[in-house]
């Protein structure tokens, strides 16, 4: 028998916060003009209703919530007052970072160029790095490798033939990207 009253408490409890749920959705949808917005500030409110009775006993809970719901309202307008103002931005801004596609297709070419470095002779290699990759001079590669400077340029010259047509064979082009 007991359970009765209390269910029936229960029911008439879960209606009132039912009832002042709309209410509180009503009142702060007319001073707002983003839903979004506005549910956000009725569950803030509710959370700090709950809050609150933890350690409180609140005497109207009505006029409570519809006071913190207002200052909720307040604090919302004080925020996007601050906030710099928004602006629409135009598809055809440039972005100085390349797009998708751009870096994709740099990645695909720099796989192609090491694996037809990893294939090309040896001295060929170390004197198209040295020159290319490192800026060593011409002459300074040729007395460490025991080279004449034409031997350096040829070998320069053949490397860079090599790589570029390892990029043809793809069907990339082989010079450098405008």
């Amino acid at each position: 028998m007991r359970e009765i009253p209390s269910m029936a408490m229960r029911r008439a409890f879960d209606r009132d916060e039912a009832e002042l749920y709309r209410a509180l959705r009503h009142f702060v949808a007319g001073r707002l003009d983003h839903h979004a917005d506005g549910e956000d500030i009725v569950q803030e409110t509710c959370l700090r209703l709950h809050a609150y009775r933890r350690n409180r006993v609140i005497a109207n809970v009505w006029a409570f919530c519809f006071a913190v719901a207002r200052n909720l309202i307040h604090d919302h307008f004080r925020a996007r007052r601050a906030m710099p103002e928004a602006v629409e931005l135009d598809e055809t801004i440039a972005c100085a970072q390349p797009n998708a596609e751009t870096v994709l297709d740099y990645r695909q070419r720099v796989e192609i160029l090491v694996r037809a470095l990893r294939v090309m002779p040896p001295l060929r290699r170390e004197v198209f790095m040295r020159r290319r990759l490192d800026g060593t001079a011409s002459a300074a590669i040729a007395q460490d490798l025991g080279l004449s400077v034409g031997a350096v340029e040829k070998h320069c010259t053949r490397a860079v033939t090599d790589l570029r047509q390892a990029l043809e064979r793809r069907g990339l082009p082989g010079g450098a990207r405008p």
